[in-house]
């Protein structure tokens, strides 16, 4: 774990992406979809062309796709394929099944729109050439769903393989994740899919962190697509990407809440870290969900509140505070059902390594909690949830926390309402610094204490987290950072709950020294 310090008072600018999360998934994919589509042209060489007609082309394609889908909030993606293309005549085909036509070292693509992530992928225009086995082309694309459109460029240059390099080339793309050989401390267990009508089938999840071209499955017998991987114990989320497809595992029971209106998949390996499993000899809190109707949103808000051990017992005890932010497309109920914290809480402060505090964790849709929903929020929840409940007041006893979206809500709030938080703590903040224009013609002072964590593997936060990580230096902002090995995942933030939660506890209790 890496921990990094720096201080003062300065301007920092924030900001967040406002299209919709679930274009990563669409982001991540993209490349491998477009490009494994573009290459499985139909040939036909013009007779007037001074290159002889059908030239071969098959055997084990190498190609780099370098994707610019910025509009898309992305970061860029630049990623390797490895494929076998046959032929016939001028006829090409691949398992990808793409048509085309291929004039002189021209080659054009007609594809039709298809269906990934809600909504529907669309070539603008495809080109390549093809001249001394190098491949060259550029492809233009966009995706909407009806709401939401953004588009992006990925360009493309490789070569056709030479049979002598094929194996090391394949063996080479193997090698690169150890999940795919046994190694001291993990579990095998082989995914399976039956699907007749697939092309291609991928498993995507934690172990890939979500992105959907790592992992590819493998047809046997009677349609059944396969893959084993060696993991390390512990609960795992997941889904099979089915011809660009996310679809959750039908034949296994235990499922979680995707964020997308849709189902993850989960298995768990031997024993789940001991903090989050419920320990039934020692003594619980409680997990109660309410709702109010709230001016500000013009509806019914619901709000999920964590009670420790004790609260009921002891009618004259004030607790300190945690506002809890749940991640993008989820709701309230995320941290108990995914983070398991009311069993962090349980098995912490019966321990003695926390002191007992309030979480309250508000609904905050896909807001980005601005606007209305920071209104919601500041001016109506927790000034409800403190009447409710036996809260202490002051800053000295309110942190906010949260992963992902809820990462910048914890970020944003806090330092636009410094006199009410005194610690932030965003996990996994989804941070871009190019917006929040506003923030960057006057001086500011980051009272609230601020304790940054990102995995650094984690291909959806981590760059913006460093970059946020490198203006705080730069304008000397006080903060402490923390990396560890991890994705944008709930093993991940499983991992560091314990940590994070000490990190509030601590903040607390110096208060009353």
């Amino acid at each position: 774990m890496v921990i990094l310090n720096n201080r003062n008072n300065n301007r920092l600018w924030l900001n967040m992406i406002n299209k919709n999360r679930a274009l990563r998934r669409f982001i991540g994919g993209v490349s491998a979809t477009l490009l494994l589509v573009m290459i499985g042209c139909n040939s036909y060489i013009n007779p007037g062309s001074t290159i002889s007609a059908c030239s071969s082309v098959a055997g084990t394609w190498e190609l780099i796709a370098d994707t610019d889908n910025s509009q898309c909030g992305g970061s860029g993606k630049k990623e390797t394929m490895v494929f076998t293309v046959t032929q016939e005549g001028c006829e090409l085909s691949n398992n990808y099944g793409a048509t085309g036509t291929i004039d002189g070292t021209d080659v054009k693509w007609n594809v039709p729109p298809w269906s990934i992530d809600g909504g529907v992928a669309t070539y603008l225009a495809a080109t390549a050439k093809i001249q001394n086995q190098k491949i060259e082309g550029r492809y233009d694309w966009k995706w909407s769903d009806g709401n939401t459109e953004c588009s992006g460029i990925t360009k493309i240059n490789g070569t056709i393989l030479a049979t002598v390099n094929v194996a090391s080339i394949q063996s080479g793309v193997q090698e690169k994740n150890s999940m795919l050989s046994p190694r001291e401390g993990t579990i095998a267990h082989t995914f399976s899919l039956t699907a007749p009508d697939a092309k291609t089938v991928y498993l995507a999840g934690e172990m890939s962190d979500w992105q959907d071209n790592v992992f590819e499955m493998q047809r046997g017998e009677n349609n059944n697509w396969s893959l084993t991987l060696y993991l390390p114990q512990g609960a795992w989320q997941y889904k099979f990407v089915v011809d660009g497809q996310w679809i959750y595992d039908k034949s296994n029971p235990k499922t979680t809440d995707d964020g997308f209106d849709g189902l993850n998949s989960v298995i768990v390996l031997g024993k789940e870290l001991a903090e989050l499993s419920v320990n039934s000899n020692i003594p619980h809190g409680s997990v109660i969900n309410s709702d109010f109707d709230s001016k500000a949103l013009g509806e019914n808000s619901p709000f999920t509140v964590y009670l420790p051990p004790g609260y009921s017992e002891d009618s004259h005890k004030s607790y300190p505070l945690l506002l809890l932010l749940h991640g993008y497309g989820s709701d309230q109920n995320q941290w108990v059902r995914d983070g398991k914290v009311q069993n962090f809480m349980d098995n912490l402060v019966h321990a003695g390594a926390i002191e007992p505090f309030i979480i309250v964790m508000p609904y905050g849709d896909k807001s980005q909690y601005v606007n209305n929903r920071e209104i919601h929020i500041m001016e109506e929840l927790i000034p409800y949830v403190r009447g409710q409940y036996r809260i202490k007041l002051g800053k000295k006893f309110t942190a906010i926390s949260g992963g992902s979206m809820g990462g910048f809500g914890a970020l944003y709030l806090a330092h636009r309402h410094q006199d009410v938080f005194g610690l932030s703590v965003p996990l996994s903040g989804y941070f871009d610094l190019s917006y929040y224009p506003e923030f960057q013609s006057e001086k500011i002072t980051m009272e609230p204490e601020l304790y940054i964590y990102c995995g650094t593997n984690d291909h959806i936060s981590f760059s913006g987290n460093e970059s946020l990580v490198k203006l705080l230096k730069n304008e000397g902002v006080d903060f402490t950072y923390k990396t560890a090995p991890g994705g944008h995942t709930w093993r991940y933030w499983n991992g560091i709950t314990t940590d994070f939660l000490t990190v509030a506890s601590d903040f607390f209790s110096k208060q009353t020294l």
